[in-house]
């Protein structure tokens, strides 16, 4: 009998293990990248962000418990209601768990508020506004990751030394862009910076010569470029075009963070612009085998926001694979008690209000003499802790804190 009950017991932890691997969507764990595979976004993200979304899986050797991993990838085009209806059939038909990447913060808010309606997970990758740890926070169903306004601000705010004190801003006409224009003037007025004048250009501008020109006449000290992706592009080459810099006037490039759009530009346009980063190659050796792993992949240098997509899905398997478990709130319950270190960053931490905070980093680009290599492009002037920079909590930004 003994024999026989042990044999029971037996039989009951296996079919305990298999139940238990079954709660892992139905034996498959799926995550979506929806992000912009067309648009003036897709260098920075984009392709990339898949392609690191897979790597992150394949160190997984594509499994976990059992259960399949499955990367999805989407087009939101940059239109909110493009992402919320692939979100909602990804959701609703395709059974997927998480979504990441996003890159447009209006898109991203559309989609936040599907995954708070069905429980399932965001973790924002590219995606900028502050408010996703603040008024549309969810702690128990969105991350943010990588960046975000507020923190931008604070982080350009400690160049006004090293930049001037009469800003300019050519801002995003959209809410990234927006709410970066709010962050800088933040952070900058306390050091005695003030805002001398700012337009707004819609997303998509490919000539911004008369908005250049408007900075060139208000006579700032430096010309913020509120924007990103090929929009940082063509307005950094604008600048240059008009001979801004030339003209003494500084430029602090706040959108175009990523090595590829700095290729793009060319460091003959873009050479003693500033912008604050949170990812360069140099950060450690787990940052340059996945660079290297990622040029040999795409043929080209990954962005913060790819390493961070890479960094975001890494984290959220391992916690998956810890819990046996995808239910958003028990996931992110893990992550938050697991410190990040790898290819992204050092001593990245997991808030209560979404936010994983991390060391950030004020570059400069460097002169084609000063460059040894193809993406030798930056040279850090300052490195500051992720508590210095990023929102605290003792702001109470996030309402849903407030609630519990």
């Amino acid at each position: 009998m003994r024999i026989l009950g042990g044999a029971v017991s037996i039989a009951a932890l296996m079919l305990a293990t298999v139940c238990a691997q079954a709660q892992i969507a139905n034996g498959t764990v799926k995550i979506g990248v929806l992000t912009d595979l067309s648009g003036g976004y897709e260098q920075n993200s984009g392709h990339g962000s898949v392609e690191a979304a897979r790597m992150a899986a394949e160190e997984f050797g594509g499994k976990i418990n059992g259960a399949t991993i499955s990367i999805l990838a989407g087009d939101h085009q940059n239109k909110p209601d493009v992402g919320v209806s692939i979100a909602n059939r990804w959701f609703d038909v395709d059974k997927v768990d998480m979504v990441t990447d996003l890159v447009n913060s209006a898109v991203g808010f559309a989609v936040l508020d599907a995954a708070k309606a069905k429980n399932k997970m965001v973790m924002l990758t590219s995606a900028g506004s502050a408010d996703f740890t603040g008024k549309a926070c969810a702690p128990d169903n969105s991350v943010h990751w990588v960046y975000d306004t507020y923190q931008i601000g604070r982080t350009i705010g400690q160049a006004v030394p090293q930049l001037g004190n009469k800003w300019f801003f050519i801002t995003a006409d959209y809410a990234f862009g927006i709410a970066l224009e709010q962050g800088v003037t933040a952070a900058i007025k306390p050091a005695g910076a003030t805002v001398v004048g700012s337009v707004r250009a819609p997303l998509g501008t490919t000539d911004f010569s008369s908005f250049v020109l408007q900075a060139q006449a208000s006579k700032a000290d430096v010309v913020a470029l509120n924007n990103g992706g090929d929009d940082g592009i063509n307005s950094m080459k604008a600048v240059r075009e008009f001979g801004l810099l030339a003209g003494g006037m500084k430029v602090a490039a706040l959108g175009l963070d990523a090595l590829p759009a700095l290729k793009s530009a060319s460091l003959e346009v873009a050479q003693g612009s500033m912008f604050a980063t949170t990812w360069y190659p140099e950060i450690n050796p787990e940052a340059q085998a996945f660079m290297k792993k990622f040029i040999e992949r795409r043929k080209t240098a990954p962005g913060p926001f790819q390493v961070g997509t890479y960094s975001a899905v890494l984290n959220y398997l391992k916690a998956v694979q810890a819990t046996n478990s995808t239910d958003p709130k028990t996931v992110i319950a893990k992550m938050r008690a697991t410190p990040v270190k790898d290819a992204f960053t050092n001593n990245g931490v997991l808030r209560a209000d979404g936010r994983m905070v991390h060391d950030v980093y004020l570059v400069q680009v460097k002169t084609p003499q000063e460059s040894k290599s193809e993406w030798d492009m930056l040279k850090v002037i300052k490195e500051m802790k992720g508590e210095d920079v990023f929102r605290p909590l003792s702001d109470n930004a996030c309402p849903a804190l407030a609630k519990n």
